[in-house]
């Protein structure tokens, strides 16, 4: 991606690592809400230091093959703890963190490291070694990276969504309840996701997992909320039939025994649904917001009545925990018979269909699409 709206194919030299670098033959990069706002000329991420510096190689939802490795690199890349290996299938954590900011030292799973660097987007690919996204045949990856073995027992098309899974980890894991107090999350709560697509769904899987008893998606797209019926969530509400926020909040009411939802996940990045999602929560209730993840207009809420008055529990969750990659894949491997995670997956295409795939990816009839190396799939 040389401009928004600009891409092109282009073929660089196979990089040389050293003792603290690898090298990963791609198996699949998932196209994220980050690379439609990059393609469309968002370039600030919200973050420290996040901007995009084009030309960018995108792709930071990452599984590989690691095909070379440094003799360092096995074990400084290995979170776990076990060295990892030649041939050993891989998700690659989307940033690089410095080890040494307050963050890194003092908060887990780092909220936002002030030196972090991150694949597909701020990484520009204009210097060598240049493979710096996973839109490509292969990925150079740099000293600091962490990488993680994914189980045996999950597909190519389950553990491309382990980043956006990490993603919905980390942030259910701040909303977790204290344990003798109703506040935040815990199993047997009612769970309402605004935006059906793929980081609405992976919230959805998550919730699923951890217990939810009730599971509320809310969306204008059809196809998206068909999808997440059939795949884990209880009840659809669906804009067509829900024209108006106090509808869409009476039915909520409704599904809730009167009280609202125990939690709600912002996850469709529009400003101006958070004052409807706080509407939504009971007294007391919790409010993730995920999706707005780059800079906006701003948005008008009533700090009086629907905050205090409420007793609302409101957390934004950028990024995710490194931790939280190994212990979804663990999750997905543990569900995978009951949970239809694969078929999240609805389309797929070759790196030199990248264009395509990102149109794809903003249509109404997609949910997760995924990028492989090969060309002309």
């Amino acid at each position: 991606m040389t401009a928004p709206g600009q891409m092109r194919t282009e073929y660089f030299p196979i990089p040389k690592i050293d003792e603290n670098s690898a090298l990963v033959r791609m198996a699949g990069s998932a196209i994220c809400g980050t690379d439609k706002h990059m393609y469309s000329g968002q370039l600030n991420l919200g973050l420290p230091g996040a901007v995009v510096s084009f030309p960018v190689i995108p792709g930071h939802e990452n599984l590989g093959i690691i095909e070379e490795l440094g003799a360092k690199a096995s074990e400084q890349m290995a979170a776990e703890g076990v060295p990892l290996q030649t041939g050993d299938r891989v998700v690659i954590s989307a940033d690089i963190v410095c080890g040494h900011c307050y963050y890194c030292r003092n908060i887990y799973g780092y909220p936002w490291c002030l030196n972090h660097r991150s694949y597909g987007d701020v990484i520009t690919c204009k210097n060598p070694p240049h493979l710096f996204g996973g839109w490509a045949e292969r990925m150079y990856i740099l000293p600091g990276t962490f990488m993680f073995r994914v189980p045996e027992v999950l597909t190519d098309e389950e553990a491309v969504l382990t980043e956006q899974m990490a993603v919905a980890y980390g942030a259910f894991c701040r909303a977790l309840q204290a344990p003798n107090m109703k506040e935040g999350y815990a199993p047997a709560d009612s769970v309402v996701i605004q935006g059906a697509g793929p980081l609405g769904l992976c919230n959805a899987f998550l919730a699923r997992m951890l217990g939810a008893s009730k599971i509320i998606a809310i969306d204008k797209f059809e196809y998206r909320l068909k999808l997440a019926r059939e795949l884990c969530v209880d009840e659809i509400i669906s804009l067509k039939d829900f024209q108006e926020p106090a509808q869409r909040m009476k039915r909520v009411v409704e599904l809730t025994d009167d009280l609202g939802a125990d939690l709600v996940v912002e996850c469709t990045g529009a400003p101006n649904i958070l004052s409807e999602g706080l509407d939504m929560l009971r007294l007391g209730g919790t409010y993730l917001i995920e999706g707005a993840f780059v800079e906006d207009a701003g948005t008008q809420v009533s700090v009086s009545r629907q905050i205090v008055a409420k007793n609302a529990r409101i957390i934004g969750a950028a990024g995710m925990p490194f931790q939280a990659y190994s212990r979804v894949l663990k999750m997905m491997a543990s569900f995978k018979d009951s949970i239809h995670f694969a078929n999240a997956v609805t389309h797929r295409f070759g790196v030199d269909d990248a264009e395509q795939a990102l149109q794809k990816s903003m249509a109404e009839d997609s949910m997760k699409v995924v990028i492989t190396p090969k060309l002309g799939e």
